[in-house]
């Protein structure tokens, strides 16, 4: 059978098990919905910590403020003595107004000009991108007069190896490595008023060769550095740590494995308008890449930056990576943002009527859009959980979630869902883990929809008490129970 179950936490299954307090919820804030479980994300800062402390390293974790919107994710992390990375002005506000002060607070993304004239006033780190914006950082510097030096950290790309053959893309963020030492050159120029404190770098993979391959390359920058009179201090790895989302791995192969099967077959019914993700089949061969994440993954959150840290460096007498930043007094910084919200929330949406296609194929309109879910056009091989009174059978038919906006391509899913019962209307559809930029980084008021709501959920004593996301406050919460 063609499915990809959830995995869940506890906290998961207490709100999904409740079905009269969940159908409540909606009937109450609206649809969609979001529920909240800040308190999952203390387990998972700890964890990064237990890893820097193994392997001796000092650093600092910066929560990755981009992967959700909501406000109890930043006090939680602000109550766990961590930090964060904000890529925007309004991110930035949003930090310093849940707590945050600027030597917590490190600038990455694009930066427009009031973005860095609010982050200079509160002495924030900048992971900067170029050399303008190091010039324009510099030329307001100067402007506000402030007497503090700004810390940056000079994001790079392009890294290469002799001895690994990986192939790199282009990649729009940062500067290439051969072209550092223009950025150095103009800072030693402007020391009174600029501080490099190190390198910094954020792959779009979670391909460990290549990130072993860019701290490798950052590591001989920092020789070079120290020979030309800086002192760096810092490597940022950016994040991208991955989270295990499915429960099975056999379930997870074996409907992937069915799915290129559909596909090859050229009767793919299996997903909407024969959509095929990047694979084709020419003359009973399936060619091309299939363009989705890897949802199951095995080595995940903490394990895989004890993984890159435990990595040897034959370039550096077959050291651990984790060895040489200890030894040399270079601290980690770290950048995750799904991996701190792995099971911290999910989407409900309810059903708003159920009917039949030309094919025969069940179409399930939720009260819910695309973009109140997924990212762009990145499907996610999760299935939803149905939570429903329905006494009619599927049978092993499948249906289609679509939205509900007056736009052919909002599709929820472009792949069917197997659920034991046919949905109906008013049911309700769970879809799990989705704290991690799922829930709202598309979110949109297209064509005056609502986005949803977010509810947080914290248990005690087998109660279940819930806050507005506004309103939650961790140090409130810690005293009253």
């Amino acid at each position: 059978m063609f499915k990809f179950t959830p995995k869940l936490n506890q906290e998961s299954r207490n709100i999904i098990e409740n079905r009269e307090q969940l159908k409540e919820l909606v009937n109450c804030y609206g649809s969609p919905l979001n529920i909240l479980f800040p308190n999952v994300m203390n387990k998972n800062i700890s964890d990064f910590k237990e890893i820097l402390k193994k392997h001796n390293l000092s650093g600092k974790i910066f929560y990755a403020h981009k992967c959700n919107k909501s406000n109890s994710f930043l006090k939680q992390a602000l109550q766990n003595h961590i930090n964060v990375d904000v890529a925007s002005l309004d991110e930035l506000k949003s930090a310093l107004s849940n707590g945050f002060t600027g030597d917590r607070i490190e600038a990455t993304g694009p930066k427009n000009d009031d973005f860095i004239i609010l982050g200079i006033r509160h002495n924030i780190v900048f992971n900067v991108d170029n050399l303008e914006e190091i010039k324009k950082i510099n030329y307001f510097k100067e402007k506000i007069q402030t007497k503090n030096k700004i810390r940056i950290l000079l994001r790079l790309n392009g890294f290469k190896s002799e001895e690994t053959k990986i192939i790199n893309r282009s990649s729009r963020f940062g500067t290439p490595k051969n072209q550092v030492n223009k950025l150095i050159k103009y800072v030693q120029e402007n020391d009174k008023s600029l501080e490099i404190i190190g390198i910094s770098f954020h792959l779009d993979t979670v391909n460990v060769k290549e990130k072993i391959l860019a701290i490798e390359n950052c590591i001989e920058i920092f020789e070079e550095m120290f020979e030309q009179g800086l002192i760096p201090y810092v490597l940022d790895i950016g994040g991208g740590f991955k989270v295990n989302y499915i429960e099975s791995k056999e379930e997870w192969n074996e409907s992937i494995s069915e799915l290129k099967e559909s596909i090859l077959s050229g009767k793919n019914d299996l997903t909407w308008n024969n959509t095929s993700f990047g694979l084709r089949a020419e003359k009973g061969v399936l060619k091309g890449i299939l363009n989705i994440h890897d949802y199951y993954n095995e080595i995940t959150g903490n394990k895989l930056l004890d993984e890159i840290l435990s990595s040897r460096l034959t370039k550096f007498q077959n050291r651990e990576i984790g060895e040489i930043l200890s030894e040399n007094m270079i601290e980690l910084y770290i950048e995750p943002g799904c991996s701190l919200l792995d099971g911290a929330g999910l989407n409900i949406s309810k059903v708003n009527f159920v009917k039949e296609n030309e094919n025969g194929d069940y179409l399930v309109g939720l009260d819910m859009k695309r973009s109140d879910l997924l990212i762009g056009e990145q499907e996610m091989f999760v299935d939803p959980i149905l939570i429903s009174n329905s006494k009619e059978e599927s049978n092993g038919r499948g249906v289609f979630f679509i939205g509900n906006l007056c736009m052919e391509n909002d599709i929820i899913f472009k792949r069917k869902i197997f659920t034991d019962k046919i949905p109906q209307s008013g049911d309700l559809i769970v879809f799990v883990n989705t704290a991690g930029y799922f829930m709202d980084f598309d979110q949109s008021h297209t064509i005056k929809q609502k986005i949803a709501t977010k509810v947080v959920a914290t248990f005690e004593n087998g109660k279940t008490i819930f806050y507005m996301d506004e309103n939650y406050e961790p140090l409130k919460c810690s005293k009253e129970e």
